[in-house]
Parts: structure tokens; sequence; C-alpha cells
């Protein structure tokens, strides 16, 4: 810590010299010569403890973070996608039930996405007093295989 303290010393020292000789050059032939000249120190200034190692700079190592495996998103994706489908699934047929005069006090759709990205829906749990036109109003509504059951037991 201290090698630092003396470096960033240094290099204060040698912008104040630079501030200096700018205000004693000025307006004089030799400015751009005496600025080269400062420039050049502080350069030295700035990379002499870095090269002459008394900084020992270690880069943290980053392969934690270079991952090309992104299964873990996807799967998260494919989880929202499917909790998103079942949700707007499920408001379709909770207003088709309303319309046909049925109201239903919870609906759950379990939806599967295959990888060719087509959507199946494989149940419907639906919790209502009418639970026989409420099935035949969803089977209608999405088709006569599709498995309804009574979710109010």
């Amino acid at each position: 810590m201290e090698n630092f303290v003396t470096a960033v010393r240094a290099v204060c020292y040698v912008s104040v010299g630079i501030c200096i000789v700018r205000s004693i050059t000025e307006g004089t032939r030799l400015r751009a010569q005496a600025e080269f000249i400062l420039k050049l120190i502080f350069a030295v200034a700035v990379t002499a403890p870095v090269v002459s190692g008394v900084f020992n700079i270690e880069l943290p190592d980053l392969s934690a973070f270079d991952r090309t495996d992104y299964s873990f998103s996807a799967e998260i994706y494919e989880n929202e996608l499917r909790a998103q489908l079942s949700e707007n699934i499920s408001a379709v047929l909770s207003e088709q039930l309303a319309a046909a005069g049925i109201k239903a006090e919870k609906i759950k759709t379990e939806v599967n996405i295959s990888e060719d990205g087509s959507i199946s829906i494989n149940r419907v749990i639906i919790s209502t007093s009418d639970f026989e036109a409420s099935a035949a109003v969803i089977r209608g509504s999405i088709g006569q295989e599709t498995e309804v059951i009574n979710g109010s037991n």
C-alpha cells in the first residue's frame, strides 16, 4: 500500500510541475518542447511502478462468469411461458363460461409445449357449482379429448 501512495504522490508532483512549467513558459518558443519533456516524465512516473513490479496487479478469474450453457435460462423461460399460457387460457375459459352464464370460482389449466412449439392443453381443473355444463363448454371450446376435472371436491 505504501508503494501505491508513493506512486500517486509522484504523479501529483509531476502534474504540479507541468502546471508550473506551462505558466512559466507561456508565450515563449520553448513551451512545446517543455510540455513534451514533462509529458514524457509524467508517462514514466505513471508506468514505472507497474513496469518495475512494485505493484502486483492480479486480475480476477472470470472463467466462472463465462458460460456458454444457456439451458438454465431456457428452462426458466419455458416454465414462465408455460405459466403465462396457462393463465391466459384460464382467463379465456373463464370469459367463455361467464358468457354461458356459468360462474367459475377457479380455473387451472395444465399446458405442455412440445419441441416444435405446439401447445397442448392436457387438463383443465375447474371449481364451479355446475360442473357438467362447465365441462361441456370447455370441451366445446378446447376439444373433446381434453380432460376436465372437478376441483370443487
